[in-house]
């Protein structure tokens, strides 16, 4: 028996079925890349056809964990603190609410815009032995339809958005910030592993698809945020969710995918300003 020969025929036979393999897989691949990109594609060119302008995505993929926040009275046990302000607390201590002995003086205005200096105020009055652990705070936004300026609790590096941790410093008609509330989560621990969510792009997308965004809405930058997704008498827990700003000509509207799961999320309630001791004369 010729083995050199058979050795030769061995190692042109391992080399085509290496060949073939390599083909298929690359066939493979190309197959999977038609079947999900396109319709990935499509979508984003679908909106900028109707005008619907979008925001610079990141695409990054991350790695988030929920987050734990223990019942507290915290609010309530330190109000007392607090001078130069007339306030009341919740009957629960979730809520506290404050009409302002100094107002705050701002120079712009919801029409033309505030001014950096209104920032830096409002930033040193939170930051400020007027409010509580206003260092746990930063801000998010101004919201106009509510006229209030909007700072987030900052926990495991993300803003909590949906309400239960912010302070709402109100815009008055005399152009100056008259009151604020208050929640406040308390101090937040980090559970279980974290897991991957998904990109600002998708969660566009899959609001896009339940036609919660209309032709020629203008999308700002979406920001990834934490949103209670369990509340217990004990305990409140904390899942990732995408805050999204849209604005479609009648005002802006904030709209929520879960990062997790890839479901739009409910609106949570809004606050009621306090009223004005004025007013009320």
């Amino acid at each position: 028996m010729d083995f050199k020969k058979v050795e030769t025929i061995f190692l042109i036979t391992f080399l085509f079925l290496n060949v073939y393999l390599l083909i298929s897989y690359i066939n493979r691949h190309d197959i999977q890349q038609a079947s999900t990109a396109p319709g990935q594609v499509n979508l984003i060119r679908e909106m900028e056809q109707i005008g619907i302008e979008l925001p610079v995505f990141s695409d990054e993929e991350e790695d988030v964990f929920y987050i734990q926040a223990d019942t507290h009275q915290l609010l309530e046990e330190n109000i007392d603190q607090l001078e130069n302000q007339a306030g009341s607390i919740a009957q629960d201590g979730s809520l506290y609410t404050s009409i302002l002995s100094d107002p705050i003086v701002l120079e712009g205005n919801p029409e033309d815009g505030f001014t950096s200096d209104d920032i830096a105020a409002l930033n040193s009055f939170v930051n400020s032995n007027a409010v509580l652990f206003g260092e746990d705070y930063s801000f998010l936004r101004y919201d106009q339809s509510q006229s209030r300026f909007i700072y987030a609790h900052i926990a495991q590096g993300l803003p909590i958005a949906d309400g239960t941790s912010e302070i709402s410093l109100f815009y008055g008609s005399d152009g100056n910030i008259i009151s604020y509330q208050q929640t406040y989560a308390g101090p937040v621990t980090a559970q279980g592993s974290s897991q991957s969510i998904i990109t600002d792009r998708q969660a566009i997308e899959e609001l896009f698809r339940n036609h919660m965004i209309s032709s020629n809405s203008v999308i700002s930058q979406p920001i990834l945020t934490y949103h209670r997704t369990l509340h217990l008498e004990d305990l409140s827990m904390y899942g990732p969710v995408w805050y999204i700003p849209v604005n479609d000509g009648s005002g802006e509207r904030i709209l929520r995918v879960d990062a997790f799961e890839g479901t739009v999320v409910s609106e949570p309630s809004t606050p009621e300003p306090p009223s004005d001791p004025d007013d009320d004369e």
